[in-house]
């Protein structure tokens, strides 16, 4: 039997997968996501400097932009060299095939061109994996890493499990071994791009990067607390929130926003002993999705909650819009 990553789904993990595919859904095809090149180069340079500032470069948005459109900018030069190979590098997901271990090997190559010694070959000797000055985790020995990327590609290519589930469990195994010198965090971080990409072109171009970045510390706890539990549960619970999250700014144009809006508080206005469960039934959606809809009212002072979270009531603050 070929190697099988530890990972066991829970109710949780299946909820955010589910709640996943339910924003995915709402994705139009001439959704910005999908269809503005002018979003899609300003997402591309939101994911390339995020991911770099999580390995430490220093350079601003204005800087990391202007790199991209081919000009001359003053900073550090391994900084500046970053940003020009992780553009070539991003340039390369239409054709790099995600189940194939020498396009990983080409990705890493182009990524890390002039960077290290030698990039796109697994590396000779042992590493550890650091947030700031702390050790999170000691790679993989450096004489069987080239075994375990194999193993990993062969589960890769055989697995039955959700694209979305792949994709995250993918992630924290190459983290789990580093099988490279330097680089190991921007390449998979691109490589979960890539698969998520191959499930739903439209996610080539998702800024989960710029997530993690914003949630850093959080990245590589989650990363420890699987490596001490033997197992990726928690580094993938995390990640799909980080994709959902992504997600989110996409999913819903204006106009089906302020019908959820409208049709929430027309609920809640008629059923003030209504539940969300209820409230999800009405929308079509998930219970997750209404349960952030009933949070975003509540702060907005749309809608309050009077009485015990058991056996309390609804009340509507707003005047509904169209009613009447």
């Amino acid at each position: 039997m070929g190697y099988e990553p530890p990972f066991e789904r829970t109710p949780e993990i299946d909820d955010l997968c589910m709640e996943i595919a339910e924003l995915v859904g709402m994705l139009q095809p001439t959704s910005g996501l999908g269809a503005s090149p002018t979003l899609h180069r300003e997402l591309r340079i939101r994911t390339i400097r995020s991911s770099l500032m999580i390995e430490g470069n220093t350079l601003s948005e204005e800087a990391v932009t202007a790199i991209m459109d081919g000009k001359r900018v003053l900073g550090p030069a391994r900084d500046i060299l970053e940003v020009e190979n992780a553009k070539r590098a991003y340039e390369l997901i239409d054709s790099l095939d995600p189940l194939g271990l020498n396009d990983l090997l080409r990705a890493h190559r182009v990524m890390m061109d002039g960077l290290i010694e030698h990039a796109g070959c697994f590396r000779s000797g042992d590493v550890g994996v650091f947030d700031g000055e702390t050790l999170i985790h000691a790679g993989t020995p450096a004489n069987y890493v080239p075994q375990v990327m194999s193993d990993l590609f062969e589960w890769l290519s055989k697995t039955d499990l959700h694209p979305l589930l792949v994709s995250c469990i993918f992630h924290y195994e190459f983290e789990f071994i580093h099988p490279f010198a330097d680089g190991n965090g921007r390449t998979g971080r691109l490589w979960h791009t890539l698969l998520l990409s191959r499930w739903r072109p439209a996610l080539a171009w998702l800024p989960v990067e710029s997530v993690i970045r914003e949630r850093q510390h959080e990245y590589y706890r989650v990363l420890a607390e699987s490596n001490a539990a033997g197992s990726s549960e928690r580094f993938v619970t995390f990640m799909l929130q980080v994709i959902r999250d992504a997600l989110l700014p996409f999913s819903l144009s204006e106009s089906e926003e302020e019908s959820r809006t409208r049709q929430a508080l027309a609920y809640f206005s008629a059923h003030p002993k209504g539940t969300v469960a209820e409230l999800a039934h009405l929308l079509g959606c998930s219970k997750r999705s209404a349960e952030r809809l009933v949070a975003s009212l509540r702060k907005e002072g749309k809608l309050q909650r009077e009485g015990a979270a058991r056996g309390g009531t609804w009340v509507v603050r707003t005047q509904i819009e169209g009613a009447g």
